[in-house]
């Protein structure tokens, strides 16, 4: 590989065959041009009259404006493969800064198309730190194939790589409004890949789209509420969609709440349920301000244990029929 000044007219800067574009802007590589110009020179590879950009687009693109007549580069022979040519653009990738999971789809890509018939080598999954799966990688490449805006979205770093994984495989309407959603709540990776299995399995039970879950009018209702910040969202959404993935709960909770309503119980008096209604874990919570409310909270909960109100409210029972009601 040859090094030497390159006319800056005879470099083709639309030609991004080789480009792993990052999708995050960084004010840094502006501000080290205009102090001290091109450090690391980029490479370039000969191409009929003139040359096209194998590495540091970012460099290229930033310097436009600096005057320079000429550029400093790293000069590829044109007789190089255009294989031996990306092998070595990744190399160098792998070895640098961390990527994001935008860069990681397009190697994954550029790795499928370089290497259609046979495996690739191990030493990309490691350094990509990926699965050495085949298919694995197939779900890589095709969030590459997502457009700018939603890769975009991608790099930023807001959608963990498990659900954005989950999500290539969705239609482009469900999956552009999913992350949204998602980078709207800027939840954890673990919340992200929740919320996007649920989905997944309501829409194979309901037999409906995964954007419709996400427009419907409560979800909606939920992330436009202006009163509440982006965690108290998350969990009422979390709360909905399993309310939708386990419609027998959602009724046992309804049919909890009216039987509650009716015990007419005082507002300082709380009676909950273990999560999900499975298990003994029930509370009961007594708050008071006096020994006045103390003595009032105490006879109201004398008064219920002499009912049969709340043994019939913890099984889930109608006190008049004895019928479950969940």
């Amino acid at each position: 590989m040859d090094c030497g000044f390159v006319p800056r007219d005879e470099i083709d800067l639309r030609d991004r065959t080789f480009e792993i574009r990052s999708y995050v802007e960084s004010a840094d590589i502006a501000g080290s041009l205009r102090r001290f110009g091109i450090l690391v020179p980029p490479w370039v590879q000969r191409s009929g009259r003139g040359y096209i950009v194998a590495d540091g687009f970012k460099r290229l693109d930033s310097s436009a404006a600096s005057g320079e007549k000429a550029i400093f580069c790293r000069i590829l022979s044109g007789t190089i493969p255009r294989r031996d040519v990306w092998l070595q653009r990744i190399e160098t990738k792998l070895f640098g800064p961390g990527l994001n999971p935008a860069e990681k789809a397009r190697i994954a890509s550029v790795l499928i198309e370089l290497f259609p018939s046979g495996e690739v080598p191990r030493q990309f999954f490691d350094r990509l730190r990926i699965s050495p799966r085949r298919e694995v990688l197939h779900a890589w490449a095709k969030l590459a194939s997502f457009g700018p805006e939603l890769l975009q979205v991608i790099a930023s770093g807001d959608i963990a790589e498990r659900a954005a994984l989950e999500l290539a495989e969705w239609d482009p309407e469900s999956r552009s409004t999913a992350l949204t959603v998602l980078a709207e709540l800027r939840c954890s990776a673990s919340i992200q890949v929740e919320i996007v299995e649920r989905i997944n399995e309501i829409s194979l039970r309901e037999e409906t789209g995964r954007a419709e879950i996400l427009h419907c009018a409560e979800a909606e209702a939920i992330l436009s509420a202006g009163e509440m910040n982006h965690r108290q969202k998350t969990q009422m959404l979390r709360d909905h969609l399993r309310r939708l993935r386990f419609p027998r709960l959602r009724e046992r909770e309804h049919r909890f709440g009216e039987q509650l309503e009716a015990l007419g119980l005082p507002g300082s008096l709380k009676i909950l349920p273990p999560p999900s209604f499975e298990g003994n874990g029930w509370r009961l919570e007594l708050a008071f301000t006096s020994a006045e409310d103390l003595r009032g909270g105490v006879d109201a909960v004398r008064t219920l244990l002499n009912s049969d109100g709340l043994d019939s409210l913890m099984a889930g029972v109608s006190p008049k029929t004895g019928g479950r009601t969940g």
